[in-house]
């Protein structure tokens, strides 16, 4: 059995509301995509390096909507942040490209401080990770060596926690 064109459209219409949007959805075409103006640096930044502090300048790009956030959208996102990888000049920056820069790096000497009600500790240690504000991280103890671990505070000591 042979369909004419308007058979087949009738048919097309009829499957379409029998499959739902599945139907509509593969007929729309490609996924939506914004232009965006997006800090880009503006010479090579190296990890460790601060971001704002090695230059920026803005770039166009047409992202997807569903990847727009996995993109540095604004530049007030990258101040006090340092790369976590080479960035290139020109290219946009990656959510996953950036971090805090570490307030204790591995090996060296760090304070350790213990508070609880009615008592405050406190102690030399020797830092066995890297961390930056807020980021869990193991201390040697240097009177004990007693491995300890606790979360890096803002003023660059080890909170120890319990």
């Amino acid at each position: 059995m042979a369909l004419g064109s308007r058979s087949l459209s009738r048919l097309v219409v009829r499957f379409g509301r029998i499959a739902g949007l599945g139907l509509a959805t593969s007929l729309a075409g490609p996924l939506a995509a914004a232009e965006l103006t997006l800090p880009v640096p503006s010479a090579i930044i190296y990890p460790g390096q601060g971001i704002v502090e090695r230059g920026l300048s803005t770039g166009d790009f047409i992202v997807k909507d569903d990847k727009v956030g996995l993109f540095v959208l604004e530049e007030r996102m990258l101040e006090g942040m340092v790369a976590k990888r080479t960035l290139l000049p020109g290219n946009a920056i990656r959510v996953t490209d950036i971090s805090l820069p570490d307030l204790v790096t591995a090996g060296s000497q760090v304070t350790l401080v213990y508070r609880e009600t009615g008592l405050f500790i406190t102690g030399l240690g020797t830092a066995l990770r890297s961390g930056a504000m807020g980021d869990a991280v193991t201390a040697r103890n240097l009177d004990s060596g007693i491995v300890v671990s606790g979360v890096v505070e803002a003023d660059g000591t080890i909170r120890i926690e319990e």
